[in-house]
């Protein structure tokens, strides 16, 4: 996705995928992600008899490459602390392309068509992957401007990309489709860069039903949906099948006493049977088996932090302890990741976008993947989600481009098995749940997990308001607090003056 997650990219993961993406000449790549500041340089891809080529940015910069269709497309090397981002853009202007209907993949929905006085419809499609997933979107796009004579989309993927919707709104320059992540459909809501989407919903025939219940209802906002789920990526146990299977282990654990007896049996001779460091994605785990012990982040009404509860100060109490038995201590980010890539750790936990770099050929033992052990009472995984929204234009609706765009955007939805290869998990039941997903691994195992995913309540500026229990979790994991309970209420307190100004600053609706 990342898209999107807020994460930092390990470099290491970003140049194994690079090489697997310049292998596969189209894009089945998996997004990795690491420490802040590393270079990126992001592969391209060509298609049409297109050239193209990717450089390699410097000092912490971003190189992103472009998909070009029958022309050549060249990625600018970046230098400096993130200077020179070069959007990726897909998708030609001018004529669009010929082929047969939209259909595809898994039917959903409504048979859509244009009214008979639009023609040459074209749409700006931006989204936020710059990274190795860019190139799967490009190819979805292409093959929709393939599929039919009367509607052209062109992609543009950019980094920085909340700040560019800002400014665009500003300019009244939006985009006519944009991908929104989980935590910021509210806040762009009540910032009027996206409007309700009711209208084209209903007339793309979809509805609750066709989505996990929680991915739907994240994107209701003041009553109105803002956003169709595209596609989630969860929370994912990576675990080394040949220590498992040293130890006597035969299956991946599933719930809290049999992660407990395979940590404790592979925790053993240098070797460490869970590994789980002070940042990213303690938060996410925190997160996760507080849903699991019952509790929330946040109040129903989104007035109150209510992490620092009895199922909060478990939760935490649960991390500091698997810490202690089965991990080090005070552990920096990523040390995970290349501690089980060293093949020295049995178990952690990290986002699906670490697959192929976790997995395969990426490591010279058996990695194998799976949903994270339920820990608590109810299931839940911690999971971020990108969701196809419409941005507001100050001259409003345009039927056209509104019917265009849900044609668009229910050819992504019916064709997003393509999109699930570079590691995610497609929110349409009927293609996640369909033989192509099932045939992808760890997709296929993830499939059932995400029906019950943790995304943030869609309050806006939420990502403002969850800043104080980043603090606290990692303050607890590199032992800087000892105190769980006296350190979660603190978090809850200055969460809560945050959740007061983001009331004044929003108002009560979009």
């Amino acid at each position: 996705m990342l898209h999107r997650l807020q994460k930092a990219f390990s470099i290491m993961a970003v140049l194994g995928m690079l090489t697997v993406m310049l292998a596969a000449c189209g894009g089945d790549a998996t997004p990795t992600t690491g420490t802040g500041g590393s270079t990126e340089a992001t592969a391209t891809t060509a298609t049409g008899g297109g050239e193209a080529t990717a450089t390699t940015a410097t000092s912490g910069g971003e190189a992103t490459a472009t998909t070009a269709t029958g022309g050549e497309a060249t990625a600018t090397t970046a230098t400096g602390a993130g200077g020179g981002e070069t959007p990726t853009t897909t998708g030609m202007e001018g004529t669009p392309a010929t082929g047969g209907g939209t259909g595809g993949g898994t039917t959903v929905g409504n048979t859509i068509t244009l009214p008979s006085d639009c023609t040459n419809v074209s749409l700006a499609y931006w989204n936020p992957f710059t990274g190795p997933d860019g190139p799967s979107m490009g190819q979805l796009v292409n093959q929709f401007n393939s599929s039919q004579q009367q509607i052209n989309v062109k992609m543009t993927s950019q980094a920085d990309y909340n700040t560019k919707l800002q400014t665009a709104a500003a300019s009244d320059t939006l985009p006519d489709v944009a991908v929104i992540n989980e935590d910021q459909i509210a806040t762009q809501a009540f910032n009027h860069v996206i409007r309700s989407e009711d209208d084209v919903i209903k007339q793309m025939g979809i509805s609750q039903s066709d989505f996990p219940e929680a991915a739907w209802k994240l994107a209701q906002v003041a009553g109105h949906t803002y956003g169709i789920p595209l596609s989630i990526v969860p929370m994912t146990m990576y675990y080394n099948q040949d220590l498992l299977t040293k130890a006597g282990v035969t299956t991946p654990p599933a719930n809290d006493a049999d992660f407990q007896a395979a940590a404790q049996k592979l925790t053993t001779g240098g070797n460490n049977g869970f590994m789980i460091t002070t940042g990213f994605p303690v938060q996410q785990i925190f997160q996760q088996i507080l849903h699991q012990n019952g509790g929330t982040e946040f109040s129903a009404d989104g007035t109150q932090a209510t992490w620092n509860s009895d199922a909060g100060v478990k939760t935490l109490q649960w991390m500091k302890d698997a810490q202690g038995k089965y991990s080090k201590p005070k552990l920096p980010v990523d040390a995970d990741l290349n501690s089980f890539k060293g093949g020295t750790v049995g178990m952690i936990w990290n986002g699906i976008w670490q697959a192929t770099n976790l997995t395969g050929s990426a490591v010279s033992f058996k990695g194998m993947a799976a949903a994270p052990p339920q820990i608590g009472a109810q299931p839940a995984v911690w999971a971020g989600m990108a969701l196809l929204s419409l941005p507001v234009h100050k001259k409003g609706a345009d039927k056209c481009k509104d019917t265009a765009s849900a044609m668009f955007i229910q050819y992504v939805l019916q064709n997003s098995a393509t999109w699930a290869k570079a590691g995610n998990v497609p929110a349409l039941n009927s293609v996640r749940n369909g033989a192509e997903v099932m045939a992808m691994h760890p997709q296929a195992e993830l499939a059932k997990a995400v029906e019950n995913p943790v995304f943030p309540p869609p309050i806006p500026g939420v990502g403002d308001a969850f800043a104080p229990l980043t603090d606290a979790v990692a303050a607890v994991m590199g032992g800087t607090a000892t105190d769980i309970k006296a350190t979660l209420d603190t978090a809850a307190t200055r969460s809560n003056a945050i959740l007061k100004q983001n009331a004044a600053k929003y108002g009560t609706a979009p």
